[in-house]
């Protein structure tokens, strides 16, 4: 089953989100202050990428910072990630390429090409399927071999 967020927490962390675009200094303080906090649990990187990827009605700024925030997350900590938040990280990256906002495109393609997250899953599918295919090729040249072989 997919993940799916908890209304409340979902809300939190968009509150959160809006609150940091604040230019006061002392709601930036407390926002750095939360999200050190809200670090400390895997689970937040799928509101993350939550509300990067499936809040399309969300305004594209919290969305694009919900992405980079993210992108400082997987950064950092990403060895540290539980596998089925990477998977989910993942797998959101590649089911939204193709997003309609240029922005979120962009927040997207940015996290791609400064960590691999997605390029490594599409270099790893790449590489199955030209293993898969090799084999294949490997097994029909045997399978000649052997018809030569027999034939005579």
């Amino acid at each position: 089953m997919e993940w799916q967020p908890d209304e409340q927490g979902l809300q939190q962390v968009l509150q959160l989100l809006k609150d940091s675009q604040s230019p006061d200094t002392a709601t930036q303080r407390a926002v750095q202050e939360k999200l050190e906090q809200l670090n400390q649990f895997p689970d937040f990187n799928n509101y993350l990428i939550f509300v990067l990827t499936s809040l399309k009605s969300e305004d594209e700024p919290t969305r694009s910072l919900s992405g980079l925030i993210l992108k400082n997350n997987v950064k950092a900590h990403y060895q540290n990630f539980p596998p089925l938040v990477a998977d989910f990280i993942k797998r959101e990256c590649l089911n939204n390429i193709g997003d309609p906002s240029p922005l979120i495109r962009a927040t997207i393609g940015k996290r791609e090409r400064e960590f691999s997250v997605c390029v490594c899953l599409l270099v790893s599918v790449c590489m199955c399927l030209l293993v898969s295919v090799c084999m294949c090729l490997l097994v029909s040249v045997c399978m000649c071999l052997l018809v030569s072989v027999c034939a005579y």
